[in-house]
């Protein structure tokens, strides 16, 4: 049985389809109509384009009405193709179908529409697709504009109308539609568009005119040149820079005849189109004898990257017109990518106008130009020196230049001393903690100047260095951050020092006050005697220790005024400072002597007492015996002993001869006190203590015991056993045994046997003494052997004494154990304390370097002893010198190789580059056997300095980059440039790499040079 159309024209075979096609079209019936529409939705675009053309020659009247059934938007296909089939009938039926789905709310559907409506050119068709160039939808608005284009003129009166009607509205594709199509005819009323058309009517013609390309086009936009706007004087700037050489002629044609904002737009479009083969246009523009032409050469001269346009620019400096001549200098201070050797060749010039204009420029570039810089602010004269300082004030500072400028607050010149200071000034926080550092310089004019320059900052300076001691982020500098705020007189200063002894434990503050500088300033020494007065006594003690730093004689003259300040607690610490320091002259001593009829507590009377006692004057003296005279005993008493363990002979001399002239002082109750002043009067003769046993005064035989018993020695042992008067009273003989018994253990068996044998004659007298000093000896055994000696002559001991071998361990109590673990606790924080110490004392953030010769050794197994020598001398001559101008610390050198330490990071890189350039000039100047190539690693990171050592990770890490750095090569590392103002050097990336003993990969970066 044979198939139907309806059948065959489903079929993929295209002549099965097709022979279906053609039964429909013949039989011309609803139902064959609506075959044929259901192939528009067939997958086969062939197959939708023949059934649409088969519609389209449906010889039907009622064809559109047919059609327009089938204008259903969720057949997305059929959709098209029914628009595409009303717009070929094009009649005024079929374009009344399509003009509603123009305002469809999907942009598809909308450009199926705009492509129907442009199947046919006519107005009818044109005018609804105007409104089509400002769609939501760019799509559709390409598709309107292309459309429309392609009607030619029979629209270019509609658009004219459109302009016209809509002036100063935005219709730039209208605008550029009307350009196209009318082209160079409609260019006279373009012009009085142009002249009367607001803002965005003129931009709309700008955009679209240079698509002509025509002379005409090319005239129109230099016009717009000169536009009283910046937007279109740059729109037609960019369009003339789009028509490339075709608007050459047209441009130096107009230059002649155009004002001057014109022109400054023109030269500037041929440098863009030309780049350096603009140079004989600017050169000619140089030679003008205006000097707006020369300005202008100069400014498109700046564009330019080459060196002969660098070179024609610093000629430009020596212009007779000093506004052009400083023009070409800021330009020149402006320009990119510039070849700074081409600038610092012209510093060796004559002409001295010319050099200041290249020291300006020097300084106003900054960072890249840091050397030069140096050279000059070192090595200049002084009026050159004076102007880089003044140009400075203007750049973005960095360490090493902040540096050099504290060096200079040193310069013998006062000018270049406040140059260099307003220029810290100028930096502002930027310079504080290297000003913090310089107010403890040994030069008097630095810390003057660095005072000076604190103040200026102000309250900025005081909140940087108050937030550094917070925070705690650089140890190393809170010693000089402590010693600048004493000396700033700003509310907020002294209260950040007091808080952070408040807020933090004593021996952190110990290891600060450690590095604290000596004091010298007469106003910090004030400030801290104002503050001695501080409620907390651990603060008060604190400060004092900072006085203890005050070295100079004026500075001295200041704290000794503490001594009248009506605080006793400021008066005490005061005269403890005193008592610390060395050679203090008699009249200081005079006044202090004065001082003791002054204090009425006993804390400050030992105070001045030691002052005196280690400062013994015959006026000291004479003061200190009078005073005595007039004290109560046990004050006198008191007083004495602090004298006394000053050990200075001249005041102990002074003590024995009033204690012999005064010996009715000594009581029974005082004997202590008196027995300890005595240990200290004859330590180096205690013959006389022995002879003070057979005194008929008790209380002076009482005291001598006590004496001996603080000196060790065997003869006094047998002198004590000798001359002890047979019927001693008890209670000096206890005391006695006490101190005959750490003889019981002596090396001397001979004496340990002798008083053994004392102890044994003197029966169960010995019983209560030994118990009682039986816990001074640590060991068992001996404890041990002291029982068995009182047993032995029939005394009785207490067995918690001892433990016997034989009896269980006890076992702790819980009470007990917590007491342990307090313990070790309180161990482990001393620890931690100590490891703190350790990293504010030693630990260190540094700049690593390692450096070493590339075949050295291939060199010196074929070279002689002496060819090896020389070069290591040469090679050390070179490297030996950079280090130490730029701060370098050489801490080892193994043969070819260095390890030194910077603790300027920067300073590290530009020793590296200096190096590297010295061995490049030596190189060319010796045969190539001789030549040294060395490589250079840097890294950086806290380490534990030594004197003559640097231990930590960030060493195991710049030895190993050493390893991927070749020939004439610096590399850093990523810790290295997280250091360093990335501004100042010229870096490339050096790769990541995998680094033996190295956790993590390491990115590292080449140093050109």
């Amino acid at each position: 049985m044979s198939q139907s159309p309806f059948d065959l024209i489903k079929s993929n075979d295209e002549a099965i389809w097709r022979s279906g096609l053609e039964s429909l079209v013949s039989e011309h019936s609803k139902s064959a109509f609506n075959g044929i529409i259901s192939m528009l939705s067939d997958i086969s675009w062939h197959k939708r384009e023949v059934a649409a053309l088969a519609l389209q020659n449906w010889q039907t009247p009622d064809l559109p009405s047919l059609l327009k059934d089938y204008l259903d938007s969720t057949h997305i296909d059929q959709f098209y193709w029914v628009l595409k089939i009303l717009g070929n009938l094009g009649t005024e039926e079929c374009i009344s179908l399509i003009k509603p789905v123009l305002s469809h709310k999907d942009s598809e559907l909308r450009g199926y529409a705009v492509r129907a409506l442009g199947i046919k050119c006519s107005l009818y068709n044109a005018r609804p697709l105007y409104p089509m160039l400002n769609d939501t939808n760019w799509a559709v608005r390409k598709l309107a504009f292309e459309h429309l284009l392609s009607f030619g003129e029979i629209i270019l009166e509609d658009l004219r109308k459109i302009i016209v009607t809509a002036f100063n509205s935005s219709n730039h594709s209208v605008i550029a539609l009307f350009i196209k199509i009318g082209r160079d005819n409609i260019i006279p009323e373009l012009k009085t568009f142009y002249s009367k058309g607001a803002f965005s009517l003129r931009h709309a013609i700008l955009s679209a005119i240079g698509e002509l390309e025509s002379n005409q086009a090319i005239d129109f936009l230099i016009d717009g040149l000169s536009d009283p706007s910046w937007a279109l004087r740059l729109i037609a700037s960019e369009q003339l820079c789009k028509l490339g050489p075709k608007a050459f002629d047209r441009l130096t044609a107009s230059f002649g005849r155009t004002d001057s904002l014109v022109r400054h737009e023109i030269v500037k479009i041929l440098v863009n189109l030309l780049s350096d083969k603009a140079m004989p246009l600017i050169n000619r523009l140089l030679t003008a004898p205006d000097q707006e032409h020369r300005m202008l050469a100069i400014e498109n001269l700046a564009r330019l990257k080459s060196d002969e346009a660098t070179n024609t620019l610093i000629s430009c400096l020596s212009d007779q017109d000093r506004v052009v001549s400083d023009f070409a200098a800021d330009c020149l201070a402006q320009k990119n990518n510039l070849n700074l050797d081409l600038i610092i060749e012209k510093l060796n010039t004559e002409d001295e106008n010319l050099r200041f204009q290249i020291i300006k420029i020097i300084g106003s570039i900054g960072g890249i130009a840091l050397t030069p810089i140096i050279k000059i602010l070192e090595n200049g004269t002084k009026q050159e020196r004076l102007f880089l300082l003044g140009v400075l004030q203007k750049i973005a500072p960095n360490e090493v230049l902040i540096a050099l400028l504290i060096k200079l607050l040193k310069d013998k010149y006062w000018p270049i001393r406040n140059a260099a200071a307003n220029c810290l000034v100028k930096y502002e926080t930027a310079s504080v903690r290297a000003i913090v550092i310089a107010l403890n310089d040994q030069s008097d004019d630095v810390r003057f100047w660095a005072g000076k320059i604190l103040s200026q900052i102000g309250p900025k300076a005081i909140k940087v260095l108050i937030d550094v001691l917070s925070d705690g982020t650089d140890p190393n500098l809170i010693p000089h951050i402590i010693a600048a705020l004493l000396s700033m007189s700003h509310p907020d200063a002294v209260p950040a020092v007091t808080k952070f002894l408040e807020e933090n434990d004593d021996y952190r503050i110990e290891s600060v006050f450690a590095s604290i500088p000596d004091i010298s300033s007469k106003e910090v020494v004030s400030t801290i005697l104002g503050l001695l007065t501080h409620p907390e006594e651990r603060v008060a003690m604190w400060l004092s220790k900072l006085l203890t730093k005050v070295k100079s004689l004026n500075a001295r003259r200041t704290v000794f005024l503490g001594l009248s300040h009506s605080n006793e607690k400021v008066r005490y610490y005061v005269s403890t400072v005193i008592a610390s320091w060395e050679n203090i002259t008699e009249n200081d001593v005079k006044i202090i002597g004065r001082q003791l009829f002054v204090e009425k507590t006993i804390r400050n009377l030992r105070s001045v007492v030691v002052i005196l006692a280690k400062n013994p004057f015959e006026s000291a003296l004479q003061n200190l015996n009078n005073f005595l005279e007039k004290c109560d005993p046990p004050v006198m008493l008191d007083l004495m002993l602090e004298a006394a363990k000053q050990n200075h002979p001249e005041c102990l001399k002074m003590l024995d001869n009033y204690i012999n002239q005064h010996s009715e002082i000594i009581t029974l109750e005082d004997v202590e006190q008196v027995g300890h002043i005595l240990s200290y009067l004859y330590k180096d003769s205690p013959e006389g203590l022995i002879k003070g046993l057979t005194s008929a005064s008790k209380a002076y035989r009482m005291c001598c015991i006590i004496a001996l018993d603080s000196i060790s020695d065997r003869k006094l042992a047998f002198a004590i056993m000798e001359n002890l008067i047979a019927d001693e009273e008890p209670d000096i003989m206890e005391r006695a045994v006490k101190t005959l018994s750490k003889y019981l253990f002596h090396d001397d068996f001979r004496l340990k046997g002798a008083v053994t044998e004392f102890m044994l004659g003197l029966g169960t007298f010995i019983e209560k003494p030994l118990a009682e000093c039986i816990d001074n000896f640590e060991n068992e055994i001996d404890r041990k052997a002291i029982i068995d000696l009182i047993e032995s002559v029939g005394g009785k001991v207490d067995p918690v004494l001892l433990r016997k071998k034989s009896q269980e361990k006890v076992i702790l109590s819980d009470s007990h154990l917590d007491e342990v673990l307090e313990r070790r606790r309180q161990a482990m924080e001393e620890i931690e304390k100590y490891d703190e110490l350790i990293k504010v004392s030693h630990t260190m953030d540094l700049a690593i370097m390692f450096t070493d010769v590339k075949g050295f050794t291939a060199f010196s197994s074929k070279a002689s002893l002496s060819e090896v020598m020389s070069m290591l001398k040469q090679h050390d001559e070179i490297l030996q010198p950079v280090f130490k101008k730029f701060g370098g610390d050489a801490l080892k050198k193994i043969g070819d190789a260095f390890l030194v330490v910077f603790e300027n990071h920067s300073n590290a890189l530009l020793a590296a580059i200096e190096i590297q350039r010295k061995l490049r000039e030596f190189n060319q100047s010796v045969p190539e056997e001789r030549k040294l190539a060395i490589r250079i690693a840097i890294n950086s990171g806290s380490v534990i300095r030594t004197e003559n050592d640097v231990m930590g990770d960030a060493v195991n890490l710049a030895s190993r980059i050493e390893g991927i750095a070749d020939a004439f090569e610096i590399v850093i590392s990523e810790f290295t440039l997280a250091r360093i103002d990335k501004s100042v050097f010229e870096l490339e990336p050096h790769g990541t790499h995998q680094l033996k003993g190295i956790a993590k990969p390491v990115a590292a970066y080449k140093v050109k040079w």
